[in-house]
């Protein structure tokens, strides 16, 4: 069956009153959207944004190269001998966030499910991708794609035929979820978990529920899945009027709860097993993630898909093939040595960083145990008491590489502990340390990425570590 036709780009800028330029306004639409040069898509839309660090126009040229079919520039802004069609507009990313918006009303899928948290966002969207495309024509980014731009570019790529439009929504301060939501205003809303992160935006833990809270305001919210063994997430649902409301937890009263997560090596590749008991329903899990603390996502992902009329029984074979996703607990053959490198770069917070110093800690005896941690960034006032309150789990490892200037100054001198100031350096030492297994944690931005692919044979991910 033929895919149905999309709106030309004539008919997309038209939603916001813009006019193009006849020689391209009949062509379809792009079914690819890219603010990064190096993530663009031969015949994709490149979107020319100036930020604090960068100037987007700058990289035009390579993005032409890559094969960008459509260029959008902020007026003023377009290339004098540019040779691929070109809009300009007056402020690019709200104006086509405006456009988005608009498009999403045109297409109108059945659900708009939306995904927030303090962790555990991109790991339950993914789940939710593999279960409810099942059942629905499904889009999603394949990114984490959760900021406004993000989300616009999401959207914008949309095929006309979708009926269930799959979001994340993130934010460093309050507002952004409320923007997010009222631009593309979800029926079925995750919070995922509410922890001290983004601190220098949020101020306080309370300051994060508010802001993750204001994914309730959606005007077409039917539906708010909540995570029950937070208190204060708990509290602030009990409040909720406007939507069926529904938690998922391990403790009591939960409406799906969580029993019996066991976490293991087996084969050198991990193994998450759980029951996971609605009202009337009970379904067992084994899937391939790190560590128990990912049995909620995937319990998310399974709650969600029982409301969406997708029995609950049936979602552990649509799991049954899930792996960690890259940077967020990929367990990975080591090279050039028997043991293996668990890749969890993509963030760090205290509660993920003390969920998987726990998991690595708790495995069964093996050699030696090696934790290469990024610092925690953006924690406030209270950054140097965040890193040091992991001080116990720390000294339970071999040794520990610490990277950054804020865990100088929160942990004093210990043989087991190494202080480095960037990547480059917990690169050196770990190649240099003896270990069996080695631990990367930290936030995307200290580019720990490059020491697992250094120290680790990405291509058996699916094959699982080498244990002695």
């Amino acid at each position: 069956m033929d895919k149905p036709a999309g709106l030309s780009v004539g008919e997309m800028f038209s939603l916001i009153d813009v006019d193009v330029e006849s020689s391209f306004g009949a062509l379809p639409f792009p079914g690819h959207v890219a603010t990064d040069s190096r993530h663009v898509e031969r015949g994709g839309v490149f979107v020319a944004l100036e930020g604090e660090r960068t100037d987007g126009h700058r990289y035009i040229s390579q993005a032409v190269e890559k094969g960008a079919a459509l260029i959008v520039v902020r007026r003023g802004k377009r290339p004098p001998e540019i040779l691929v069609p070109c809009v300009e507009l007056e402020n690019p990313e709200f104006d086509l966030a405006r456009m988005a918006s608009l498009y999403l009303d045109r297409v109108a899928p059945g659900e708009v499910v939306a995904v927030t948290g303090s962790v555990g966002k991109t790991t339950t969207r993914e789940a939710l991708r593999r279960v409810l495309e099942r059942r629905f024509r499904v889009h999603s980014a394949d990114r984490s794609l959760n900021t406004r731009i993000g989300c616009t570019a999401t959207v914008l790529a949309m095929p006309v035929d979708t009926e269930l439009l799959l979001l994340e929504f993130g934010a460093n301060k309050a507002g952004e979820i409320a923007e997010l939501s009222s631009l593309f205003p979800p029926t079925t809303a995750l919070v995922t978990e509410v922890a001290p992160v983004h601190l220098e935006g949020f101020v306080s833990v309370e300051g994060v529920l508010q802001a993750k809270m204001e994914i309730a305001r959606s005007r077409r919210l039917r539906r708010f899945l909540y995570n029950f063994d937070n208190i204060l997430l708990r509290e602030a649902a009990a409040r909720l009027k406007t939507a069926a409301v529904v938690s998922v937890g391990s403790d009591v009263g939960a409406d799906f709860r969580i029993r019996d997560p066991r976490f293991e090596m087996e084969n050198g590749a991990p193994v998450l097993s759980f029951v996971l008991e609605g009202a009337d329903h009970r379904a067992h899990f084994r899937v391939g993630v790190w560590g128990r603390h990912l049995a909620l996502p995937l319990s998310f992902a399974a709650a969600a898909a029982q409301l969406l009329e997708i029995p609950l029984g049936s979602v552990p074979s649509f799991l049954g093939a899930f792996e960690g996703l890259e940077g967020r607990g990929r367990v990975l053959p080591a090279v050039g040595r028997s043991g293996f490198v668990v890749d969890d770069a993509y963030n760090a917070n205290p509660l993920s960083m003390r969920s998987s110093l726990e998991t690595f800690l708790a495995l069964p005896p093996m050699g030696r145990r090696v934790a290469i941690l990024g610092e925690m960034r953006e924690m406030g006032q209270d950054a140097l008491r965040y890193h040091a309150e992991l001080e116990p789990l720390l000294d339970e490892l071999d040794e520990a590489v610490l990277v950054g200037e804020i865990w100088r100054r929160a942990l004093g001198e210990r043989t087991s502990r190494r202080f480095v100031r960037n990547w480059q350096e917990a690169l050196e030492a770990a190649s240099e340390a003896d270990w069996t297994g080695l631990l990367v944690k930290g936030s995307n931005s200290m580019q720990l990425q490059k020491v697992v692919e250094a120290l680790s044979a990405n291509d058996a991910a699916s094959g699982g570590a080498v244990l002695p």
